[in-house]
């Protein structure tokens, strides 16, 4: 195996689920062994691509981070973004989070985090189910309808009894999200979040992504908040609308 084969192996082992390592935990990942783990892992910590964080695991390094942002599928338009999220956040005070579809799946690009304390099913980078969350029926609705084959493709996980795991349960529910452009969806990934999603749409009227709030269950009216997520959302795709510059995530299609 190439040395770069090698170090990729290393950097592919963190993930979401574990975001930090000991040595002995990555050569168990790569398969490697413990001595070629240590040698390679001490460059990179070097180099600052691993770091070592207070319980002296390992964990991916700042200078890395820096590098993802110089990426053309990074979050290139946040500055068009995020006065309207800001406007939105002073409003409510509650969590607001940006999501865009990459691979098939609704990803975490921007958020902000509310006083309330409500408990997001997700991290910034990480990944939401299309079948239950909001942004999730929100890419149902106006995405590409290739993002049913995931769907049909079957069984939909219950997160919480009351996730959607009934296909033509869940094409009502999208029928209605295309309807009022408003997605709500309480307890479906975790019990006690709520959360109401509006999308938003770029250059030509392409599908970009999804504005959210969440927030506690009991603590909000999610019919009164749609409004102003709407109206965020709708801002938000005129700003992008009017940017000269490819969005910075490929944009879909939407579904006619």
């Amino acid at each position: 195996m190439a040395v770069q084969e090698r170090v990729l192996g290393i950097l592919g082992a963190f993930t979401a689920d574990r975001p930090s390592l000991s040595l002995s935990e990555i050569a168990e990942a790569t398969k490697l062994p413990i001595s070629t783990t240590h040698r390679l892992v001490g460059q990179l910590v070097a180099w600052g691509a691993l770091e070592r964080d207070e319980r002296r695991r390992y964990v991916i390094g700042l200078r890395l981070w820096e590098l993802g942002l110089l990426s053309p599928r990074a979050y290139r338009h946040r500055s068009r973004i995020l006065p309207f999220l800001e406007e939105l956040f002073v409003a409510t005070r509650e969590h607001l989070v940006l999501t865009v579809l990459l691979d098939g799946e609704p990803v975490m690009v921007e958020q902000l985090l509310g006083r309330r304390g409500a408990r997001l099913a997700a991290g910034l980078g990480e990944r939401l189910p299309l079948h239950a969350s909001s942004p999730g029926h929100v890419f149902l609705a106006f995405g590409p309808p290739e993002l049913w084959e995931t769907i049909e493709a079957g069984p939909l996980h219950a997160y919480t009894p009351r996730t959607i795991t009934d296909p033509n349960a869940l094409r009502a529910v999208v029928r209605e999200v295309r309807r009022t452009s408003i997605a709500i969806s309480e307890g479906a990934i975790v019990s006690t979040t709520v959360s109401i999603s509006a999308p938003v749409f770029a250059q030509r009227g392409e599908f970009y992504g999804a504005v959210s709030i969440v927030a506690t269950i009991g603590t909000v009216d999610p019919k009164q908040l749609a409004p102003l997520v709407l109206r965020a959302a709708r801002l938000i795709s005129a700003a992008l609308l009017s940017a000269g510059d490819d969005p910075p995530f490929r944009p879909l299609s939407r579904a006619g």
